[in-house]
């Protein structure tokens, strides 16, 4: 091999190296910002997430909390997390403790954009007007775009589907979606309305071969 040969090959191994670091580095940031999103939103922090975590210079936030509906805009962002969640979750002896778990992350090759899937294991509650607070188990599929803006990796298409959400004595299988704990609240007509419909809702069902109909991973560029 002549030295133009291997300076050309020293060349392509460090091109590859940079890039393969980059990537690196970029999947742990998008792990950080979920995992903090995860943490803040234990102990209510919806103005932090919405102005800390979201994207403000890129089109196309969206943001979608299981049966919500799609909200448009960071306008849109701030009514599902504050107005809505923040509203629904306002209770004395709230638990909203949520593990993420199966991280799949994959980053364009321009760096600028990725998709990212986790599942959430939460023991959770919800208030029940009768009976109190009540113990619930929920898991919950996130499925994002994100999108770097100024170097720093932002959430522009937050998308959280139900797998199930079950009282903590009955389970999944007896009763899959405990009723009166629904993201808009026991009283429909006064929720919040999203901007389109709710894109996926098909939570757990026993009686069926469920699995198949959940989205899957996203896949590596080519």
């Amino acid at each position: 091999m002549s030295n133009d040969q291997q300076m050309e090959e020293i060349l392509r191994r460090l091109d590859k190296a940079e890039r393969d670091a980059r990537f690196a580095r970029d999947w742990v940031e998008i792990a950080n910002l979920h995992g903090r999103y995860n943490h803040l939103v234990l102990g209510h922090y919806w103005d932090k997430i919405i102005d800390e975590m979201f994207a403000k210079k890129t089109p196309g936030v969206k943001a979608e909390i299981v049966e919500s509906g799609v909200f448009h805009g960071i306008e849109g962002v701030r009514r599902v997390f504050r107005d809505m969640l923040g509203k629904l979750y306002n209770y004395e002896g709230n638990l909203a403790l949520h593990e993420l778990t199966t991280p799949v992350i994959e980053i364009a090759k321009d760096g600028n954009t990725a998709r990212g899937m986790w599942y959430t294991w939460g023991p959770n509650t919800f208030h029940d007007p009768e009976k109190g607070t009540k113990a619930i188990w929920q898991v919950i599929k996130y499925n994002h775009v994100f999108v770097k803006e100024d170097g720093k990796w932002k959430f522009l298409d937050f998308r959280g589907y139900l797998m199930f959400r079950s009282s903590f004595d009955k389970g999944w299988v007896n009763e899959p979606v405990i009723q009166g704990s629904t993201i808009k609240g026991p009283d429909e007509s006064a929720a919040i309305q999203s901007d389109e419909p709710t894109s996926f809702h098909c939570p757990y069902d026993p009686s069926r071969n469920w699995g198949a109909e959940v989205p899957l991973p996203p896949e590596p560029e080519e």
